[in-house]
C-alpha cells in the first residue's frame, strides 16, 4: 500500500482555522491546577494490540477508556509519528504517539505523548513491541510518566480529512525511547509529521499536576 505523501501536505484541504499541530509555549499559556480537571486512563487487560494498515498511516487497535473530569471517552486506536508533531517552546522532539478516543456523543479526543531519545536507561515500553504485535493494551500505561500534567486545546486531526473540533490532550512529560526505537520509527514512518499550524488566538490551557 502507498502511504500518505507528507511532501504534498500544503495541498491538503483545511476545514477549520483551528488546526493541529501547534507549538506550545508552556511558560506563556494559562495554567490551572490539574485537580480541576484530573486525567485518568484505564487499559483493558489480556487484550492484544492488533495492526491495521491504512493509507494515512498504520493504526494499532487497542481498548481502554479515559476520564477527563466528568467527561468519558473510549480508546479506538493509536498510531505513531516520526518526529513530534507538536513542539514545546519551539523544540521538536523525536516522535509522537497519538491515542485516539471517542466520546459518548461521538466527539473526537486525541491524547498525544511526545517521545524523546534517552540512551542511558531502559525503555519502559519498547515501541517495537507494539509494531510487532507483541504488546497488549494494558502495557500502554507504561507510556505515561508519573507527572500527568497536560495541555488541552481544540484543534483538528493532523491527517486528511483534517476533521475539526478535536479535543487535544498533550502530555508535557515525554515517553523516553531508545535509539533503536527511534530508528525503527523512522524506518517504518519516515518524517510523517504535519507542519505546525497557526494558533489563531484559541484557548490553550496547561493543567499542572
Amino acid at each position: 500500500m502507498q502511504y500518505l505523501d507528507y511532501g504534498l501536505q500544503d495541498s491538503w484541504e483545511s476545514l477549520t482555522q483551528d488546526e493541529s499541530p501547534i507549538d506550545l509555549k508552556l511558560n506563556e499559556i494559562q495554567q490551572i491546577s490539574w485537580s480541576k480537571q484530573p486525567l485518568k486512563t484505564v487499559f483493558k487487560p489480556n487484550d492484544p494490540i492488533t495492526k491495521k494498515v491504512q493509507e494515512n498511516g498504520d493504526q494499532f487497535l487497542a481498548h481502554g477508556s479515559l476520564e477527563l473530569g466528568s467527561e468519558h471517552y473510549t480508546l479506538q486506536r493509536l498510531h505513531f509519528h516520526d518526529g513530534s508533531e507538536h513542539t514545546f517552546n519551539g523544540q521538536r522532539l523525536d516522535g509522537e504517539i497519538h491515542l485516539v478516543y471517542q466520546g459518548e456523543n461521538g466527539q473526537n479526543l486525541v491524547l498525544a505523548i511526545l517521545c524523546q531519545i534517552q540512551a542511558e536507561q531502559p525503555e519502559k515500553l519498547p515501541l517495537a513491541r507494539i509494531y510487532s504485535g507483541q504488546a497488549e493494551s494494558e502495557e500502554l500505561a507504561q507510556l505515561f510518566s508519573s507527572d500527568l500534567s497536560y495541555v488541552r486545546y481544540t484543534g483538528s486531526l493532523t491527517t486528511p480529512p483534517l476533521t475539526p473540533n478535536v479535543t487535544w490532550i498533550v502530555m508535557t512529560s515525554p515517553h523516553l525511547i531508545s535509539p533503536a526505537s527511534k530508528e525503527a520509527l523512522h524506518l517504518d514512518y519516515p518524517e510523517n509529521h504535519r507542519k505546525l499550524q497557526a494558533q489563531n488566538g484559541r484557548k490553550i490551557v496547561l493543567y499542572l499536576q
